[in-house]
């Protein structure tokens, strides 16, 4: 890697993905600036290389090649955070991210993770309000996206990063009982993800993510029956890509929706039985993977509804 200029990197990488120059740099650079860099007859900014490179799907996680030691131990620290989150050990979170700021630089790129993950641990130990937190998520995502607001993101070529954001996003609305704002801004999320260029594997984990909170958001606005196809998709993709972090939430979802409509009338009684055995299988993979909150919640939930002893 180290025989190109960056310039060619990015034209390289821009035409292996047959995205013009005009939908690269949107809200990046000019295309004047942008074609200035392929040719190289400027270097491009850190910040705007990054920026280029990450709505191509090449952030840190697929750039390997061209990774220096300290931004590896970036990667894996991030990983140890975002897995701390996921387990709602919010403090350790807290001091695996004050690490990770002592190696971050500048960029807009890393300056968007850490006003992120500062409002979502801080929000989460209860320093800071829903607004609070909402005002932050924004100003976070108005980095990358400076029109977010004003513009349709249903065909904005979605980072990872971005995706994550608006997930938080809705989560913050929802929190706030504005459910289909979450819903909303989801939507348009999973709608823009199909034109990102974040590769499948990748986008398939932040798919579940959000198709998990859609079929929440659904069921507690009593839209049973779509919560019930949301969350049967996100179990489709799961078990598609083999992940498994997310299937016991969608599992629940399901359960939990189905025993709803059991208790409108909707479906005949006989349907707890499915409902039992989705509940199980969700339990036994929390076991597996060790997610020691969803254990013992699945466990009460099973004991308390259908007098299931786990």
């Amino acid at each position: 890697m180290g025989r190109y200029r960056l310039g060619e990197i990015i034209s390289m990488t821009r035409r292996s993905l047959s995205i013009t120059q005009e939908q690269l740099c949107e809200d990046i650079c000019s295309v004047e600036t942008l074609s200035r860099i392929e040719t190289g007859r400027q270097n491009p900014s850190k910040d705007v290389y990054e920026l280029l490179m990450e709505r191509m799907g090449r952030i840190r996680d697929r750039a390997y090649s061209m990774l220096s030691v300290s931004e590896f131990k970036v990667l894996e620290k991030m990983r140890q955070f975002e897995r701390c989150i996921q387990t709602y050990e919010y403090h350790r979170a807290e001091y695996i991210l004050e690490d990770i700021k002592k190696l971050l630089g500048s960029s807009n790129l890393d300056r968007q993770f850490v006003i992120r993950t500062e409002s979502l641990v801080n929000y989460r130990l209860n320093r800071i309000s829903t607004d609070e937190f909402l005002e932050e998520l924004l100003k976070a995502i108005r980095i990358t996206i400076p029109k977010y607001g004003e513009i349709s993101l249903s065909h904005w070529p979605l980072t990872y990063n971005e995706a994550t954001i608006l997930l938080n996003i809705s989560t913050a609305y929802s929190e706030k009982e504005d459910y289909q704002k979450g819903i909303d801004i989801l939507e348009e999320a999973y709608a823009a993800l199909k034109h990102s260029y974040i590769d499948n594997e990748q986008r398939a984990n932040i798919q579940v993510v959000i198709i998990n909170s859609i079929s929440k958001w659904y069921g507690l606005l009593e839209m049973h029956h779509k919560a019930i196809d949301t969350a049967n998709e996100g179990m489709d993709i799961s078990r598609e890509y083999k992940i498994g972090n997310v299937l016991p939430h969608l599992l629940y979802s399901y359960s939990w929706n189905k025993q709803q409509l059991i208790e409108k009338g909707e479906l005949p009684p006989e349907n707890k039985r499915e409902c039992i055995s989705h509940l199980k299988q969700a339990y036994y993979i929390s076991c597996a993977l060790k997610q020691s909150y969803m254990v013992q919640f699945l466990k009460n939930h099973l004991a308390a509804n259908y007098d299931v002893i786990l």
